[in-house]
């Protein structure tokens, strides 16, 4: 007994230390797991701060790039100095000419030596010395919701900016790349398409205060209304097959009836060519009922030695029914007022904007019937979808479209006048759906009661085309990696 005692306490001694080892070891993994997770925590914020800074630079150099293209539309008020720098005498800048909005005291792009310098131009355009012009931001960085981007540039794109052979001639050129609504073309010889408009690329420098920076773009053209109409193939142009016109009988003067004409020749008097045909149709098979309908002539007018009644040819977005329901949709997304009256009912002229005036002309979209009634003055350009019914005691100084039911009406008498263009086309059915392409159905043109009819005004055409914001053809974010 005495020696299983003495092995028992021994073995007691032996093993009081074992407590301690393990309590120790214990709080060692404790401690690390501990640190581990103050490590992991700081690193996540580390990670979160660093998310946040790159996403602060990338919003601001997005919001660099849409400054410049907003100041590209003509109807921005801050518009004057960059389409004087873009499109100088009114004309296409040169390849050589850069632009640059800049957004800061310090911040010149074109000094090399600048902590700001545009070391990307020399990447699209090696060996050109550029014509730079510096127009200042409309951002105020001093506030504390200011906008960190540095600077904007804006400039031409051509195959050797965009590094791609356009044409397939095996060639990258300097010559500037143009837009016709679907392709991208090359401006060498022959000759560009009718309603190309030049491309622009717009970059976008952004550094935050906390040493972010990131570098987008932009490719950019004029919006579909101007793709599919640069100019207007006629003062009156129903497009489709079975088109239908009816207009005033004459002998419509005084009595409040007005003296109704269709008019081409342009009433913009430094206008030139003169003008336009009266009335456009793009089926020949529609030209003999037309023309019966048309009388008296002296209400159907246009410059010498063109047709007041004739065929015309438009641009392949006008030609389909998918290609004019892209145009509706373009002009609705960039609408100033989007008007959805219900069902069965039609809006009228008192949802027009208030503000609207010749100084402030705007773009008005009526998804369904619209009367344009009344004896106020519209501005701008009027897109009815559905059966646009006009009293001709209203004016309106712009461009109206009847695109859907394709379908304008008007027999009361007034005094009122159309002066710009209006352009018809059935692209619905009776119960509001697409039709297939290719087959455009039958627009309807009637103006049977009085007004003064339609006058073509090249300036208010132009004017309601500058209406419509530049669209992004293409968009991407720039290395900043050391070059």
């Amino acid at each position: 007994m005495n020696g299983i005692t003495t092995k028992t306490k021994s073995r007691s001694r032996s093993e009081r230390g074992v407590a301690l080892i393990i309590a120790i070891f214990s709080l060692m993994l404790i401690s690390v797991v501990a640190t581990a997770l103050i490590v992991t925590s700081g690193t996540q914020s580390a990670l979160k701060s660093n998310y946040k800074s790159a996403m602060h630079a990338f919003y601001d150099a997005r919001a660099g790039l849409e400054e410049a293209r907003g100041r590209l539309w003509a109807s921005n008020p801050d518009s004057a100095a960059i389409i004087k720098c873009v499109f100088p005498g009114g004309v296409p800048m040169l390849p050589t000419k850069v632009c640059y909005v800049t957004n800061g005291d310090d911040v010149n792009p074109g000094d090399p030596s600048n902590a700001y310098a545009d070391n990307e131009y020399k990447q699209e355009w090696p060996g050109v010395t550029p014509d730079v012009q510096l127009i200042p931001s409309t951002s105020a960085t001093a506030q504390p919701a200011g906008l960190f981007y540095k600077w904007v540039r804006i400039t031409l794109r051509t195959e050797s900016s965009a590094n791609f052979d356009s044409d397939g001639d095996g060639r990258i050129d300097t010559t500037p790349l143009f837009f016709d609504g679907k392709n991208v073309i090359d401006s060498k010889p022959p000759t560009l398409p009718s309603g190309a408009a030049p491309i622009l690329t717009i970059t976008s420098l952004a550094v935050t205060p906390y040493g972010s920076q990131r570098m987008l773009q932009y490719t950019v053209a004029p919006a579909s209304f101007l793709e599919a109409l640069p100019t207007f193939p006629s003062a009156l142009t129903l497009d489709g097959t079975g088109v239908q016109f009816n207009g005033s009988a004459g002998g419509n003067e005084g009595s409040g009836n007005g003296n109704f004409q269709i008019n081409g020749k342009d009433s913009t008097t430094s206008a030139t060519p003169p003008g336009i045909p009266a009335i456009g149709y793009t089926n020949s098979n529609d030209g003999p009922a037309i023309s019966a309908a048309a009388v008296p002539s002296n209400n159907y007018l246009s410059p010498q030695n063109i047709p007041p009644v004739g065929i015309v040819t438009l641009p392949p977005m006008l030609q389909t029914p998918s290609g004019l329901d892209r145009l509706v949709q373009s002009i609705t997304q960039n609408a100033d007022s989007v008007l959805n009256p219900p069902s069965g009912t039609a809006a009228d002229q008192t949802s027009l904007p208030s503000n609207m005036s010749a100084q402030n002309p705007m773009v008005v979209v009526v998804n369904g019937d619209f009367n344009l009634h009344g004896h106020g003055t519209g501005y701008g350009l009027l897109l009815v979808t559905g059966t646009l019914d006009y009293d001709p005691d209203a004016f309106w100084n712009g461009v109206i479209l009847v695109i859907g039911k394709g379908i304008f009406t008007s027999t009361k008498l007034g005094v009122g006048v159309i002066n710009g263009a209006v352009f018809v086309a059935q692209t619905r059915d009776s119960s509001g759906i697409l039709l297939s392409d290719p087959s455009l159905m039958h627009s309807s043109f009637t103006q049977t009661g009085g007004g003064n009819g339609i006058h073509y005004n090249s300036s208010l055409v132009k004017t309601t085309q500058a209406l419509m914001p530049y669209q992004v053809l293409s968009f991407r974010e720039i290395d900043q990696t050391i070059r």
